[in-house]
């Protein structure tokens, strides 16, 4: 399952979690592997859904055997389930429903070489399951009807399930454990108008008098219960073929034609996947839904893999960057790593996850370079490194058997640093021995369950090497190293001196030293075992050593401090070093020392870096002070105004607005043309910075979805501007400029704003903010978001009592009714 990256900021903001439990590290039975009294075999499933009170009526067939000891009880998993009837070869068998277990007394003792076959008959009632409590990546509601009524009219009426860790035992009875496999039939009856997706392939659909219809879907390899899925709705299906299979995407008629563009890379990484683990993809299908009100980003329902709302970008967003492609390419991966293969328990999370994390990084490298790749890279880093999240997760271990809730499996160890981790564990190996690894691990495990051990056996059988001083730091046991790296040139015996000296806990691990000299760059593969190590290279000539690089693949998941560099030095590297973290490095601690002639040619030198990511870096940061001085920057600038790559263009057309200069005003209007929202909105601030009321009137000429898109560059200039005609479109984004936006100064100005949106009298606004806040307060309920939302609200309340304005009374009255929705359970 994929997270939202932004859903850690609420885990900081709003909820405090003591990490002593992390620490006291203890096996409990939250973390064990779950019991196999019986294994399943075969579920079919007969659904029907009731749209007005949203409950499910079910009839299944399930058919277990004994997993090895003989007996005559059965216990299942059903979660707030009505059971009218449990039998066998139509006799009624006793039966025990708890509302979370369901016990049945079976006919006779049965052995591991008998077959069970139950038929049960039941309604599943999603909303009376209460959530746990806590942070949670979802509730456990299992299944979800999605304006069920049609009352909302800017929303589809939609069902979907949502299974993982375990709450498909909510719409159907299982053993609802990861390390059970069935087979399955599911069967949905539904009003016509709708369409039906589930694991497998649809192999019947059958008219009913009633208007409705009946469709079967069937998948005849076994997979975990919590892959099951069902999705009903009006959606337009767009097919292709992948080596004689379907592919296909499930999506709401409008987005019809922007659903080609942001999938169209599905075939090709099917393709890349397979020939990279030396594993066809063996499901019957692979489609993809996207629906509304997801309650976290992506899913891997085997062969039916589900996306929230947030994948539907605008044409014009797809023209920037798929910024949901490396989501798309790690719900893929789980096919291989989770279904194929899945975790036998929560606990050992990390080999479906972390491989799932990792093939992000993958996918990019493969299809758009290393660069690229390594920008990707440095952001999955740092939102494990980010000192909030350190704070909370350095204790955990990425196999770790002491978790509170199964919920809490889900963060950024087991996907960030896991992936990661792995990415340590190539580099070492190297990628023969590494993918051939995986290779072994998926066909000695395939329709089974595993655990990190046999991910440990599988590198070690096909490298013929111990790997367990690996795994057990990386795997069973918490944290990185952190390093103080120190210089020292020995003249006298003409040796270079680098110590690596570690502080807090003690690690070992391979690190790559890089000497560059003047005429060749010399690598040393080294390794570091104890608290301090020191390694000597030879040089004929001090000044022959232009830089020294540690960590210098950046393989290793580390905190390194190491000796500033120089300005002469710092340019070499952006010169010399072809990493990307190295040139961007480079630029980020020479952006300030622009006076400097040497480093202002850098700076120019990167607007034609062959990466759009430093061009992008070097275009938001170079310093025109001076211009007169620097009209050959500048022309180039206007050059790139007009580049292919709309995130290089957006970036110019904000650096010459920067310089307030009329002449640019042709340069804006054609940048209002585009498609691309961040090269229309930046040249509309541009713009508004040249001539404020020719920027006023193209931006009342912009459609709702166009202001939608381009909110951003629009706020900024509403906030400036603080006209009471605005103040609606302001109330609208206040919450996402106070909590979730990145740019720092524009969050700083909704704080300014604040006040001026709560004073107001305009009803409009008010009710737009409310409503805004009772949306984004419920969907991080999980986060208490909704107790922070009322506290703002309630501020508004105490500013509108100090106001004179006359309908204050119904705006208060509107505030109130919002407080009631998000206090509500």
């Amino acid at each position: 399952m994929k997270i939202k990256h932004f859903s850690f900021l609420f885990l900081f903001v709003f909820i405090s979690i003591s990490t002593n439990a992390q620490r006291l590290y203890r096996f409990n039975d939250n973390g064990k592997t779950s019991t196999k009294e019986f294994d399943l075999i075969d579920t079919k499933l007969n659904l029907s859904f009731d749209f007005s009170d949203q409950t499910v009526n079910g009839e299944a067939w399930l058919t277990l055997k004994p997993h090895f000891d003989s007996t005559d009880k059965l216990q299942l998993d059903a979660k707030k389930m009505n059971i009218y009837e449990v039998s066998q070869n139509g006799k009624a068998l006793k039966f025990y429903n708890s509302k979370e277990k369901l016990n049945i007394d079976l006919p006779k003792i049965y052995t591991q070489n008998d077959t069970v076959k139950l038929y049960i008959k039941y309604k599943g009632n999603p909303n009376k399951v209460e959530n746990k409590g806590g942070v949670a990546i979802t509730d456990d509601k299992g299944l979800y009807f999605i304006n069920p009524n049609g009352l909302d009219k800017n929303k589809p009426t939609q069902i979907w399930s949502q299974g993982e860790p375990e709450q498909n035992s909510v719409w159907f009875p299982t053993i609802d454990k990861p390390n059970q496999k069935s087979t399955e039939q599911i069967t949905m009856t539904v009003p016509s108008k709708y369409k039906t997706l589930s694991n497998g392939l649809l192999i019947s659909q059958k008219e009913n008098e009633d208007g409705t219809r009946t469709d079967v879907w069937k998948q005849t390899l076994p997979h975990a219960p919590y892959l099951f899925f069902v999705g009903v709705g009006d959606f337009e299906i767009i097919k292709h073929e992948w080596r004689g299979k379907e592919v296909s995407y499930y999506v709401e008629p409008a987005y019809k034609d922007n659903a080609e563009e942001l999938f169209k890379n599905t075939s090709e990484m099917l393709t890349f996947f397979s020939d990279l683990t030396g594993v066809e993809y063996v499901w019957d299908k692979y489609s993809q839904i996207i629906v509304r009100d997801y309650v976290s980003g992506a899913m891997e329902n085997t062969g039916a893999v589900v996306h929230g709302e947030s994948a539907m970008l605008s044409k014009g967003e797809l023209l920037e960057d798929n910024s949901w492609e490396p989501v798309i390419a790690h719900e893929l991966f789980h096919h291989w790593f989770g279904d194929l293969v899945t975790t036998e328990s929560w606990a050992n999370l990390t080999v479906n996850e972390s491989f799932a994390n990792y093939s992000e990084f993958l996918w990019i490298e493969h299809k758009y370079g290393a660069d690229k790749a390594n920008e990707y890279m440095i952001k999955t880093r740092s939102r494990y490194l980010d000192k909030n999240a350190l704070a909370e997760n350095y204790g955990k271990h990425l196999v770790r058997y002491n978790y509170s809730k199964k919920d809490d499996m889900f963060d950024v160890i087991s996907y960030n640093k896991g992936g990661m981790i792995l990415h340590m564990l190539r580099k070492y190996l190297g990628d023969e021995k590494f993918f051939a690894g995986i290779k072994t691990y998926l066909k000695a495990n395939k329709f089974k369950a595993a655990e990190a051990h046999q991910l440990r056996l599988a590198f070690e059988e096909v490298s013929g090497e111990d790997l367990m001083w690996f795994f057990s730091q990386w795997y069973y046991s918490n944290g990185h190293p952190k390093l103080n790296v120190t210089f020292q040139k020995d003249l006298l015996t003409n040796k270079l001196k680098v110590k690596v000296t570690q502080s807090d806990k003690e690690f070992d691990f391979p690190l790559k030293i890089s000497v560059y000299k003047s005429k060749l760059i010399e690598e040393y593969p080294v390794f570091v075992d104890g608290k301090e190590k020191i390694f000597e290279f030879s040089f004929d000539n001090e000044k022959d050593i232009k830089l020294i690089k540690v960590n210098s693949d950046h393989s290793l998941l580390a905190e390194i401090t190491v000796p500033d560099l120089t300005t002469e030095e710092l340019i070499y590297q952006y010169e010399h070093v072809k990493h990307f973290e190295d040139r961007k490095d480079a630029l980020e601690q020479l952006k300030d020392k622009q006076e400097d002639k040497d480093v202002l040619k850098v700076f120019e030198a990167a607007l034609e870096d062959p990466y759009a990511g430093i061009q992008i870096f070097a275009l938001e940061n170079i310093n025109l002070a001076e211009k007169h001085k620097k009209k050959k920057i500048i022309r180039e600038i206007e050059k790139l105004s007009g580049h292919k790559n709309p995130n290089v263009a957006a970036a110019a057309i904000s650096t010459l607005g920067k310089l307030v200069n009329h002449d640019y005003i042709s340069i804006f209007k054609k940048g209002l043309e585009s498609e691309s929202p961040k090269v229309k909105g930046n040249s509309l601030l541009a713009m508004f910075y040249v001539d404020k009321d020719l920027a006023k009137s193209y931006a009342d000429g912009l459609s709702n979805e166009i202001k939608d898109v381009i909110y951003v560059p629009l706020l900024k200039m509403y906030l400036e501007d603080r006209k009471d005609i605005h103040v609606s479109f302001v109330a609208k984004y206040l919450l996402t400029g106070m909590y979730f936006i990145q740019d720092e100064k524009l969050k700083e100005s909704f704080k300014d704003a604040f006040d001026w949106v709560a004073a107001t009298d305009n009803e409009e606004a008010i009710k737009v903010l409310v409503d805004d806040f009772v949306k984004n307060g419920n969907k991080y309920r999980k986060y208490n978001f909704n107790f922070e939302c009322i506290r703002l609200l309630r501020q508004i309340i105490d500013v509108q009592n100090k106001t004179n304005n006359a309908n204050k009374a119904t705006i208060i009255s509107l505030l109130e009714q919002g407080i009631s929705e998000l206090a509500s359970e």
